[in-house]
């Protein structure tokens, strides 16, 4: 009787999915079956991607060789079957014992055991050959010397690769660089492509000067720049932005070196918790680089139609007085559409060509019948006239705004948290000498704990460091109101591009300006401004009043009329 005949098929690491690995084990699999005559079937493929046999991943519950071990186990194939595989170092490196009790645990469970790269058939039911033992034996354990020796040698030459940058050795640890560094044959040291570092900071300003990805993408497209993909395949495919998002996200364009590994099931890198400063050549400026990750955090939120056309100037900013929700943007009439309705007198269709934008605010929650009762309408053109006009005032005056004292705060925590690891460097010290004298299962614990805290606070401290550098690259408050006002004029020009990108701009320099932005059930508006004292106060009919407000100690202080409360 024909027996059904399953494949396994293996590699350790997801880079080998790139490769032809699977796909020949695959072929070569169904030629043994068919050369044997036995059953195949496309459903009785097993391939574990990413799998060790080194480490047992493959055998680990997940997998499909341990699925299959439990059905052997449940006596799912006491009736015959035969799994066919490379060599049976594709089951496990794990060393001879390990080899050894799977196949018995799969030959006296009805399962056929078959090696087509060494021609061996291991027969369900049989009694295994004692020099087929002894082969088995041998092949294990030089599998597994040869796994083990490998993941040594490659751990350690990666560890003194690291070691050697961080003691400051510049020389290029492999052949494939960042795409814009070529490499001496020779010195192996590292240079910078001019005319891709040109193309890097070109994606770097447009970004800053307001253009999305999808824009910076077509337009790289557009004029043909070369990408730089590797291989002919991927080159066709021309500029994304799944690529321009590595580029504004990788600190290695200030020259940092971040050691990065792969965990063998693992898809995505991890990084080894190593910074290199000045490693690479850098090739874009701390302050541009900064500019972008505030910039890339302001517009997280973005999304939509809306977005596309910028219409919405407090997008992500205007919330519900009532539920604190977001409001929401309705339009109802753009300018220059036609717009039909029917006569009020016979009913005749009639059309008329809009000569303003209407549109409105409204909150999101009570748009959707939710729980919020704030249900008022307030007319969006009159909002955006007020608080343009009201921003552009506030801009021209010197006083309106002070230094932002985020800076200062961050400095602040970065200083209590270098104090609270100094502190438990010296407690650790004081605590490891005293078990040198004297051994104390408590003393043991507290020291293990200072450790974990200390590890804690090392990655805050480089948490906080981060932020600390991303916020001296951010504009200051008398940049934006530069900023704000330059782009005044554009607000409405004719030319499409030049008024979207003004009012990108305006929209990016109100999101830094703007602290709170409530709108209430009686048609009003409330807005507080970042490191200023000034309030705005937005009637129904758009009239605009301000507000300077001090608490007893100096600090603003301001409900914005949460009417839920009232």
């Amino acid at each position: 009787m024909t027996q059904p005949a399953w494949i396994y098929a293996r590699f350790s690491s997801m880079e080998q999915s790139k490769g032809h690995s699977l796909e020949r084990q695959l072929t070569e699999g169904r030629a043994l079956i068919e050369r044997m005559g036995w059953e195949h079937s496309p459903n009785r493929e097993l391939a574990d991607e990413g799998k060790s046999a080194y480490t047992g991943g493959n055998r680990s519950e997940g997998s499909l060789l341990f699925d299959f071990e439990q059905k052997a186990r449940e006596g799912l194939f006491h009736n015959g079957a035969v799994l066919a595989v490379e060599n049976l170092d594709r089951l496990t490196r794990q060393g001879y014992e390990q080899a050894v009790d799977l196949l018995r645990l799969l030959t006296t469970n009805g399962v056929t055991v078959a090696t087509w790269h060494d021609n061996q058939i291991y027969e369900a039911g049989k009694r295994i050959d004692m020099m087929k033992v002894m082969s088995i034996i041998l092949k294990a354990e030089l599998a597994r010397e040869e796994s083990e020796k490998k993941s040594i040698r490659i751990r350690a030459s990666w560890s003194k690769k690291i070691e050697d940058a961080q003691n400051g050795d510049k020389r290029a640890m492999t052949k494939t660089l960042l795409a814009w560094l070529k490499r001496d044959d020779e010195t192996l040291l590292m240079s910078v492509i001019p005319e891709r570092a040109a193309v890097v900071n070109e994606i770097y300003d447009w970004y800053i000067s307001g253009r999305g990805l999808p824009w910076i993408v077509q337009r790289l497209n557009v004029r043909k720049e070369p990408s730089w993909a590797i291989g002919a395949r991927n080159k066709g495919q021309g500029w994304n932005t799944a690529y321009l998002h590595k580029i504004l996200t990788n600190r290695a364009v200030l020259g940092e070196f971040e050691p990065m590994s792969r965990p063998r099931a693992a898809l995505h890198e991890v990084t080894k918790g190593i910074v290199i400063p000045d490693y690479f050549p850098k090739i874009v400026s701390a302050e541009k680089f900064n500019q972008v990750q505030q910039l890339r955090a302001q517009r997280s939120s973005w999304g939509g139609q809306a977005t596309k056309t910028m219409n919405n100037l407090m997008s992500g900013l205007a919330k519900c007085a009532t539920c604190g929700g977001n409001m929401y943007f309705e339009s109802q009439q753009k300018a220059g559409r036609t717009t039909g309705h029917k006569s009020r007198l016979d009913g005749r269709p009639l059309t008329y060509l809009a000569k303003t934008d209407r549109s409105y605010y409204r909150c999101n929650s009570a748009r959707r019948g939710h729980t919020c009762t704030n249900k008022t309408r307030i007319r969006y053109e009159m909002l955006e006239g007020a608080i343009l006009d009201c921003m552009f005032d506030l801009a021209m005056k010197d006083t309106t705004f002070k230094p932002s004292d985020a800076e200062a705060k961050l400095n602040l925590s970065i200083g209590e948290v270098q104090r609270s690891i100094t502190l438990k460097q010296d407690q650790i010290k004081q605590g490891s000498d005293n078990l040198l004298e004297f051994f104390s299962k408590s003393l043991a614990q507290r020291v293990a704990q200072l450790e974990a805290g200390l590890e804690a606070d090392e990655a805050q401290l480089a948490t906080l460091t981060k932020q600390l550098e991303i916020e001296r690259g951010a504009l200051r408050p008398e940049e934006d109101t530069s900023l704000l006002l330059a782009a005044r004029n554009a607000l409405n020009s004719e030319d499409k591009e030049d008024r979207y990108l003004a009012r990108v701009q305006t929209h990016q320099s109100l999101t830094r300006l703007i602290d709170q932005m409530y709108c209430n059930s009686r048609g009003e508006t409330n807005i507080t401004l970042n490191n200023s004292d000034v309030q705005i106060h937005i009637a129904p009919d758009g009239r605009t009043s301000l507000l300077v407000h001090e608490g007893p100690d100096g600090e603003r202080e301001w409900n914005p009329d949460h009417e839920a409360a009232e």
